[in-house]
């Protein structure tokens, strides 16, 4: 665990999330660990250790009542892109960020391969696609987001391991999520989707026991 203060009165506390582990010629698609409590207003920071060469992985999220219409649409896209090989996995996927360009601070309506690569949100009550900063957080290098559970879709974009990143991609090496209600939330990898995590949020016990709200 990691206690990490911006500035006075705003002290965030951290605990990590590894997306996969070993490295690229034995890479082994877990989340460690692959089951997380913390408390309500604390944050997971995800990061990727996958040594060798560029390998990366999602964090996504879906609600219950996600729309089916999403997950047709991210399978069909993720199947335009997917290969055994990772190096032609990433090269169908740079074609991809060619073709849609950065959509950093923008919104749309459409949902294509940029939801995928790039950190987004859609929230349950609208069909608009919220792209995040992909460098929002200047410390871990990745997007930051404050979860209140009416997201039907938050993704973190491709995160990358320490070094060079190939191709035309986003500069994304984490994912940091601060949690602000209570409940579990399941999350997968969209590159490789039996690659799965929980988080389960439980009531903030304060200190000797007084609720903090």
């Amino acid at each position: 665990m990691q206690v990490f203060g911006s500035h006075f009165g705003d002290i965030r506390i951290y605990s990590n999330v590894y997306t996969g582990v070993g490295n690229t010629s034995s890479p082994i698609n877990e989340f460690d660990p692959m089951n997380k409590e913390i408390y309500v207003g604390e944050s997971i920071k995800w990061n990727n250790p996958t040594a060798g060469k560029p390998y990366p992985h999602t964090v996504t999220f879906f609600s219950n009542e996600s729309n089916n219409v999403i997950r047709s649409k991210i399978s069909n896209i993720t199947r335009s892109f997917n290969s055994s090989n990772t190096e032609s996995l990433i090269e169908n996927m740079n074609k991809w960020m060619l073709a849609l360009g950065n959509g950093d601070g923008s919104r749309t309506n459409t949902f294509n391969a940029r939801s995928i690569l790039l950190p987004s949100v859609i929230n349950s009550s609208q069909s608009t696609i919220y792209y995040l900063d992909p460098s929002g957080n200047h410390v871990f290098k990745g997007a930051m987001y404050n979860m209140s559970r009416t997201e039907s879709y938050l993704n973190s974009g491709l995160i990358w391991a320490g070094g060079d990143i190939p191709g035309n991609f986003s500069k994304i090496y984490s994912f940091t999520v601060t949690f602000k209600n209570t409940g579990t939330y399941n999350y997968q990898c969209l590159l490789h989707p039996g690659m799965k995590g929980t988080v389960v949020v439980k009531p903030n016990p304060g200190i000797l026991g007084i609720n903090v709200n």
